[in-house]
């Protein structure tokens, strides 16, 4: 495994850190702290904090997402959210409202994040539709998941067993996917 280079931590700070607080609670000064680097070296590696912003915008999920085999996408979504909860790592789910509400350019974030993630959920359920209403319906429950876990602390472990989580929000969400009638 190779050493992870300056601007990749510098993001990676900048996700967290973003995610957390959002664009205007964070300075360079912060994201340089939690990547190890001089304030200055950020600006060099990024240019100015707002490249930095959308340099860190939340990554749409992966590979990891399919973690059960022939376990159908919209229970892996959900299971991947959960996953990240029980590990700490941050959620891109969550993190996408609160990202295009602080962006220095809520337009142009906006456009951006809603882009790539209605065409990696239209990708991966196979909405070939020219509005892919069907992926922005998934898009939307999905969001509304990881926000309401990450940023209101809903459906907690005391409130309802992960797998349980797992099988009533992933029908909501697979019954949008495999709903004839949408789209």
């Amino acid at each position: 495994m190779g050493r992870t280079s300056t601007r990749d931590a510098v993001i990676e700070a900048a996700r967290q850190l973003f995610g957390e607080r959002g664009y205007t609670a964070v300075t360079v000064k912060d994201v340089a702290v939690l990547a190890g680097y001089s304030p200055a070296m950020v600006m060099k590696v990024m240019g100015s904090k707002a490249k930095l912003y959308a340099a860190a915008a939340p990554d749409v999920p992966s590979a990891d997402v399919l973690l059960e085999q022939d376990e159908p996408i919209g229970f892996a979504l959900v299971r991947r959210i959960l996953r990240r909860r029980q590990s700490g790592d941050s959620e891109p789910w969550s993190m996408v409202a609160l990202l295009v509400q602080d962006a220095p350019d809520r337009d142009a974030a906006r456009g951006e994040l809603r882009e790539r993630y209605v065409a990696w959920i239209a990708g991966q359920i196979g909405d070939e539709s020219p509005s892919r209403k069907k992926s922005q319906l998934v898009v939307c429950v999905v969001m509304g998941l990881g926000a309401g876990m990450r940023i209101l602390g809903l459906l907690g472990p005391d409130e309802m067993a992960d797998e349980e989580l797992i099988q009533q929000y992933g029908a909501l969400v697979q019954g949008i996917i495999d709903d004839p009638a949408v789209g």
